[in-house]
């Protein structure tokens, strides 16, 4: 039998056909053979699948975990993100735990105080020439809620970025507004001071929620959705929105959120070329609901990395050219076709919007 947990995550990964789908059987549009009117179902209480129009799967004897594993699909205790084996969930009947987990408000450092209530501190002004260096500004830092602490010595000399998930602190991040020859410039709260890790948020999902858009640009820095926030809103672009998973990748719970984000119909993975093949490993989990595409970040002569930081307009280049992601059979294969724009505009919500004003 299939347990609630699987059952929920099921449904999050695979676009389900309600109006099909009964207490024993879930169906749901068949990643192999993209029939839109649902014919593939598992049953929820043999956990079993079966496509009536591919009949693909029977190579795994029809078992539902070995068919989704074979095309690339990862459930959350296959990665980590749960501490129940996902053989386990099959024989689960009462949920126990949540793959994602209920929001609650933390509580930053000791002495955190945002910059806008102390606008000519010391810590203030250092925070803002670390903002200048990446091309933003001391307003782009307090519409972020940046703030610092002189009280607790972990997190000096770091900018602290709340992380808000409908709009309640969730998540901090820091930032070293001092640069340190051969020293991290990003420091993370331990588990012991926050439950969650970062693995499980997703920094602007609230101006996903509240904007709607059809496209969401993901990056892995959360200077990066500032500096991208800010270009968007100077084109015009309503209907784009960056978001920060922290990492070169996104985990399962992310994507979950992510998903459950309806308005969105392409999800853009903006990372530098070193992220580029572990990008396309993670993407098999998102690509049956929504369109995958991935930007690579140029570099510069010398193999220097760039970042939306560095240079925007570097960014919108990579955004023109972005590969969209397909699976294509049972092994995940990769497309690498690009995205039309030979006019260098994106068609967004029914009006065409210039990359270059």
């Amino acid at each position: 039998m299939i347990g609630p947990l699987l059952q929920r995550e099921i449904e999050s990964t695979f676009v389900t056909v309600a109006s099909k789908s009964t207490t024993e059987e879930l169906v749901f549009v068949c990643p192999e053979c993209g029939d839109r009117s649902g014919n593939r179902s598992v049953n929820l209480k043999t956990s079993k699948t079966f496509c009536w129009r591919c009949n693909k799967g029977k190579n795994n004897k029809g078992n539902f975990l070995a068919w989704a594993r074979a095309l690339g699909y990862a459930f959350a205790a296959d990665d980590g993100s749960s501490s129940i084996p996902v053989e386990q969930l099959l024989f689960q009947e009462e949920p126990q735990t949540s793959v994602v987990p209920i929001i609650q408000e933390i509580e930053l450092p000791r002495g955190f105080t945002p910059i806008a209530r102390t606008p000519k501190s010391i810590y203030t002004k250092l925070i803002t020439g670390m903002a200048r260096r990446k091309n933003l500004d001391y307003q782009d830092m307090v519409e972020a809620g940046v703030g610092y602490t002189p009280d607790d010595p972990y997190w000096e000399p770091y900018a602290l970025f709340p992380v808000r998930d409908y709009k309640l602190t969730c998540y901090y991040q820091g930032r070293t507004y001092v640069d340190i020859p051969g020293e991290t410039t990003k420091r993370f709260p331990s588990r012991k001071h926050v439950k969650w890790g970062a693995g499980y948020w997703v920094y602007n999902i609230d101006e996903v929620r509240a904007k709607n858009p059809e496209i969401v640009v993901v990056v892995e820095s959360i200077l990066n959705v500032l500096s991208l926030r800010r270009k968007f809103t100077e084109l015009g672009w309503q209907s784009i929105v960056p978001v920060c998973v922290f990492k070169h990748s996104v985990s399962k719970v992310q994507a979950i959120k992510l998903i459950q984000c309806e308005s969105i119909k392409e999800l853009c993975l903006l990372f530098d070329r070193d992220a580029i093949e572990a990008t396309w490993r993670n993407v098999s989990q998102l690509s049956n609901k929504l369109s995958v595409s991935v930007a690579e970040m140029p570099v510069k002569a010398g193999n220097a990395k760039l970042d939306p930081n560095d240079d925007v307009e570097a960014a919108l280049d990579a955004l023109d050219t972005r590969k969209q992601y397909t699976p294509v059979n049972a092994i995940t294969k990769l497309f690498t076709t690009e995205i039309g724009m030979a006019s260098r505009e994106v068609d967004i919500t029914g009006r065409t919007l210039k990359v270059r004003s």
